[in-house]
């Protein structure tokens, strides 16, 4: 387990939300929302079902912060502290930034999902401006692609995923910039 000393405690307000690194104090809250079946419409596959894959996550993304300077956070409505989800940006093997979120069901078509990804992409770009910021998104999720593209990514690449999505779905790979031969294989590989 990583001590809390060791989290960069980085706070970011935007307009309407709080974005606090995720802690092991968030897992109940992360794993009701990778346990709903609603939040994984696009993936089904991708739900959690035991608890520990949620530890596991949060874990995971407490210990790339601590690798990295940056990563996913708790998203909190700055109005209510309300919960709404997930998100920012983790620094991948392949040398990208990865961007993703998952927001709280009731929560989407607010925006919030869209001004989360510009406060990823901009943390991202202060902090190792010469990182591209990437995302990987299914073709059955039509609005996360729309908020790639409001947050400046563009696709690079669509092609058949590697995980288990539904029949005929796709993956697209977007990136803020040109990508090497390196940084785009490893992408495809892992997409």
């Amino acid at each position: 387990m990583v001590h809390q000393l060791l989290i960069p405690q980085q706070e970011i307000r935007t307009g309407r939300l709080v974005l606090t690194p995720v802690t092991p104090a968030d897992i109940d809250a992360v794993h009701e929302l990778f346990s709903d079946a609603r939040t994984w419409t696009h993936l089904p596959a991708g739900r959690h079902i035991a608890r520990a894959e949620t530890e596991d996550l949060v874990q995971r993304k407490i210990g790339g912060r601590v690798r990295h300077g940056l990563g996913s956070w708790a998203v909190r409505s700055a109005e209510s502290g309300v919960f709404l989800g997930v998100g920012g940006v983790d620094l991948t093997a392949g040398g990208v930034w990865n961007l993703g979120y998952r927001l709280v069901p009731e929560h989407h078509g607010h925006g919030y999902a869209t001004e989360l990804s510009r406060a990823a992409v901009d943390a991202a770009r202060e902090l190792r401006p010469d990182v591209p910021v990437t995302a990987r998104v299914l073709t059955n999720n039509p609005a996360s692609a729309r908020v790639l593209a409001r947050v400046g990514l563009s696709q690079v690449w669509q092609g058949p995923t590697r995980t288990a999505a539904p029949a005929g779905v796709e993956c697209q790979a977007w990136s803020d910039r040109a990508l090497s031969p390196a940084q785009l294989d490893w992408l495809v590989d892992n997409a």
